[in-house]
């Protein structure tokens, strides 16, 4: 089974969207890949925005609770695969992890659609959320294609 971690900042938006709605794809489509979401800075006492629980309903993700999870090397360890949603991410991990780096890639990058960043959310009004988890789900549709072929 293939296991994929999602990375952001603070473990409260880009990574949360894309690991539940990564894992609610999988199951709906009967696919052997485990998902999970952790931050380079992120604090558990602080609570993901609502509207990130509302999107997610919106797709079909049921009694959604999340607590923002600090990036660990355990976990890195423990995945197949890890997703960062910037460039800067990338090499945040890559270089508290060195060994992660050919395991490492940003989701746009991993989905095929060029270098690029996904930007954070975080402060911004609704309609920024809902761009970007448009583009989370359109890139997390074409990694679970290419995770399909591996």
């Amino acid at each position: 089974m293939k296991k994929v971690l999602f990375v952001c900042t603070g473990n409260t938006c880009r990574s949360v969207l894309a690991h539940y709605y990564a894992a609610k794809l999988a199951a709906d489509n009967k696919l052997p890949f485990k998902f999970f979401s952790a931050g380079l800075a992120a604090e558990s006492s602080i609570p993901q925005p609502k509207i990130v629980a509302d999107l997610l309903a919106k797709e079909g993700v049921k009694d959604f609770r999340h607590i923002p999870v600090p990036l660990t090397g355990k976990l890195i360890k423990s995945h197949d695969l890890v997703l960062a949603m910037t460039a800067a991410h990338k090499a945040g991990i890559i270089a508290r992890y060195p060994r992660a780096a050919k395991k490492t890639q940003t989701l746009v990058d991993y989905a095929g659609f060029g270098n690029g960043d996904i930007a954070d959310p975080y402060g911004r009004d609704d309609l920024f959320y809902f761009e970007i988890f448009k583009l989370i789900k359109s890139a997390v549709k074409a990694a679970l294609e290419k995770l399909k072929k591996k």
